[in-house]
């Protein structure tokens, strides 16, 4: 079994991954020239820095909503109603002309990041519903193409738009990419044991919706990962940027092959697919190490060009362990509740994520872009060893037979 024939085999899925990738390059798009209208308006870092703030929010506030509404309602309904209801506010910032009119970006990158907030659960709980189980590893891979496609032709493509045809195509085409990606989502069809209110009534959970997530040891680690790995996660964020611009004075084509590597290290982890049938808990702990290895190697990159390869290869080994962990959870939770896990999952992770960023930017300022940069590597290594005990101590069969109880 392979990537490629599990694409072919699984039709479904491949409707969800097109629309995934169009919506993605879309918001990259967004995301460019809303950064780029903010400055030409404003000239102003703290103006983009609210922009990063505003778009946390709803995923801090919403994000368990969408989970919530993923288990009780139809999921391909969900996911078509929240496109179509995006492409309003993705238009609204070719109202703004004038300094005064600058809310009006705030306001649409609100709504758009709360339609993120909803998306990103119903679509994470539809991959298992819509993928045989024992498929699931190789599309998780799959999804790491998909980040990898989003992140090199999304930022490389509206950085390219916005300058050849003006800020308000690349608006436009955000609009048009939520239009195509509901087109594909259309003809979708969900098993009968997708648990949405319409096509099977999910069982009545015997715990409180709060308790089965305490009690379960194999959830409290995988939140407690999804807790802690943003924290190094968003200084990298922060990093990639300044080693381009500020260690080697490359200028805005820096910044762009560094994108562009980080976006081909997911693309070419999804390689490793077939070696990863058992094991999946030491992968994770091994790949994890590893890219501590590649950020303290960038740290002392006496080139730019080494340092590329040091991007390329924290983003490959990373990949690796992303595919292992969301195959893992995707076995582990039951389907019933994968929509309020994953709300929960996005709700930690991007909320830290943003809270990271925004620390990074003054731990860069205070430290230098290399010190923190072994920082962040020796951050790594330390999660490796508490995850590493938290796995030592974890039995996915019992926990899974328990989760399932859970719901009876």
């Amino acid at each position: 079994m392979t990537n490629w024939s599990v694409w072919k085999e699984e039709r479904e899925y491949r409707k969800l991954f097109l629309a995934g990738v169009v919506n993605g390059v879309g918001n990259r798009f967004t995301q460019v020239a809303a950064l780029t209208l903010l400055y030409q308006v404003t000239g102003s870092g703290a103006a983009i820095g609210l922009l990063f703030l505003i778009r946390m929010i709803p995923f801090l506030l919403i994000a368990p909503l969408g989970g919530v509404l993923a288990d009780k309602f139809p999921k391909k309904a969900l996911l078509i109603g929240i496109d179509l209801c995006r492409i309003p506010f993705a238009l609204t910032p070719l109202l703004v002309n004038e300094p005064g009119e600058l809310w009006i970006i705030y306001v649409s990158a609100f709504l758009l990041a709360s339609g993120d907030a909803l998306y990103a659960p119903t679509r994470m709980s539809s991959i298992p519903i819509l993928v045989q189980q024992e498929k699931l590893l190789y599309v998780n891979a799959i999804e790491q193409i998909m980040v990898g496609v989003v992140l090199i032709v999304g930022s490389t493509a509206g950085g390219m738009v916005a300058y050849l045809f003006g800020l308000e195509i690349a608006f436009s085409l955000n609009a048009l990419s939520f239009l195509l990606s509901a087109y594909f989502l259309r003809t979708i069809t969900f098993t009968k044991d997708s648990h949405s209110s319409i096509q099977s009534k999910p069982p009545t959970p015997k715990l409180p919706s709060i308790h089965w997530i305490v009690s379960s040891f194999a959830v409290m680690t995988f939140l407690m990962i999804e807790c802690t790995m943003p924290l190094a996660n968003g200084i990298d964020n922060v990093l990639m940027s300044v080693y381009a611009l500020d260690v080697f004075d490359k200028g805005e084509l820096g910044v762009g092959l560094i994108y562009g590597f980080l976006g081909l290290g997911f693309v070419l982890s999804s390689l490793l697919s077939p070696f990863l049938n058992k094991n999946l808990l030491a992968f994770i702990v091994s790949f994890i190490a590893l890219e501590g290895v590649g950020h303290l190697f960038l740290s002392v990159a006496p080139t730019f060009s080494l340092a590329l390869l040091s991007v390329l290869f924290i983003t490959f080994v990373g990949g690796i362990s992303n595919i292992c962990l969301s195959t893992i959870m995707m076995k582990v939770i039951p389907k019933p509740r994968q929509g309020m896990f994953f709300g929960l999952t996005t709700m930690i992770s991007n909320t830290t994520l943003g809270v990271t960023m925004g620390i990074g930017g003054l731990l860069v300022e205070a430290f230098g872009p290399r010190m923190l940069s072994s920082a962040v590597g020796v951050g790594y290594l330390f999660f490796t060893f508490i995850y590493a005990l938290a796995f030592f101590k974890l039995n996915l069969k019992r926990e899974k037979r328990t989760l399932a109880k859970s719901l009876r």
